[in-house]
């Protein structure tokens, strides 16, 4: 580990983090002039794709318009564009570039524009990087990755695969230095010997400070793993293998603490002393095992929940340390939502209407060529951040 090049790579990070959240404090204060802004800008800049000269986006001169003459849309009203995006047609669903297709439930695709990754990478990534180094958790350690980074490529040079997988490949200069698990590993949970080669990597890398996770059950089975397996991969590293050279010290390290652990009980700050933080990506049912991660962890790591992010886009943003609740993003996605007891979809809320203690369905609108879009992702608005509503998944 060139711990020169990590505290580089990290102060990047962390710039980068800081650039985000300083936007977000722009924009959570007059969140309705963005929502109008962002509806504008797409009915203007994707007048002229297929969806647009259907719907008539050209024509349409205000929120209210937008609201009134098109109309909400599932996942099968897009599957003729997403054949077509596939087959690399352009200007299909957005003028913007489409470079990825993300996976939802194992087999639908869903486009994701340039700018909707970056949205993603923005709202997601940088967000968590700025909670982490505001709290001093970049300083001084790699990152471990635990993250289904498998991606297909279409003959039209269209990848397929998970959305926060393409992120963490996004800036070609962190993934060699940074990342404890090399990122041209495939990752991919199909693959029989993945656990084993997540927990080889993890153990023989000491100096880690922070882990990404898609689900937090991902570093639940890596430390099972590790309690159930130890004597074989603390083997491994101490012969060495085609991934790394002989490591004798740090094999005889990981046998003196796991000859004294009982299983169940606080391990990963004894493996990993610089681990600070795991962040941790889909946050939609925090259970009873989530007690037991804990447990595993003890009270010196903390936890960032990076927000809700999902195969049709990112739509909301961690605020605080150890904190589910995160906050609504006013300039890169429109926003409605249905309260809970509503029975049909005839009178949706904006943003601004949203009142703390009940619960709605959202219907998006976003930078990928999604248009009223109804995701079936029940939120409860727990308070506000400045004038934008803070949220969590039920």
């Amino acid at each position: 580990m060139d711990e020169k090049v990590i505290k580089i790579v990290n102060e990047a990070r962390w710039a980068d983090g800081l650039r985000v959240r300083n936007r977000l404090e722009d924009i959570t204060y007059d969140p309705m002039r963005s929502q109008e802004e962002f509806v504008m800008r797409m009915m203007r800049e994707n007048g002229k794709t297929a969806y647009g000269r259907q719907h008539g986006f050209e024509t349409i001169r205000s929120l209210d318009d937008f609201r009134q003459r098109i109309p909400l849309t599932t996942y099968d009203d897009y599957l003729p564009y997403i054949e077509r995006i596939a087959d690399g047609e352009k200007s299909a669903l957005t003028a913007y570039l489409t470079e990825h297709l993300s996976t939802l439930s194992g087999y639908k695709r869903l486009p994701q524009s340039r700018w909707g990754v970056q949205a993603g990478y923005d709202y997601s990534l940088c967000s968590g990087f700025y909670i982490a180094g505001q709290h001093g958790f970049l300083a001084d350690g790699m990152t471990l990755n635990l993250v289904d980074n498998s991606l297909e490529r279409l003959p039209s040079g269209l990848r397929v695969g998970n959305l926060l997988g393409r992120l963490l490949v996004k800036r070609e200069f962190d993934n060699d230095q940074v990342y404890v698990i090399p990122v041209d590993f495939d990752n991919s949970p199909e693959r029989s010997d993945t656990l084993y080669l997540q927990a080889l990597f993890a153990l023989r890398q000491q100096y880690i400070s922070i882990t990404i996770c898609e689900r937090y059950d991902n570093m639940l089975e890596l430390l099972r793993y590790i309690e159930k397996h130890w004597p074989w991969l603390t083997e491994e590293i101490e012969k060495g293998n085609r991934y790394f050279q002989p490591d004798e010290n740090r094999a005889n390290s990981i046998r003196e603490i796991m000859e004294e652990h009982h299983i169940g009980t606080q391990l990963v700050t004894q493996l990993w002393p610089r681990l600070h933080c795991v962040m941790i990506y889909d946050i939609d049912n925090l259970g009873a095992s989530f007690e037991l991660l804990r447990t595993y962890c003890g009270k010196d790591v903390h936890y960032i929940f990076t927000g809700i992010s999902t195969a049709e886009g990112t739509f909301s943003t961690v605020l605080n340390l150890d904190d589910p609740q995160t906050v609504l993003i006013p300039d890169s996605v429109f926003y409605e939502f249905k309260p809970i007891e509503a029975e049909g979809y005839n009178r949706l809320l904006t943003l601004d209407q949203l009142e703390i203690g009940k619960r709605y369905e959202m219907v998006v609108t976003t930078l990928s060529g999604l248009y009223r879009y109804i995701t079936k992702i029940t939120l409860l608005v727990v308070g506000r951040y400045h004038d934008t509503p803070t949220v969590i998944v039920t």
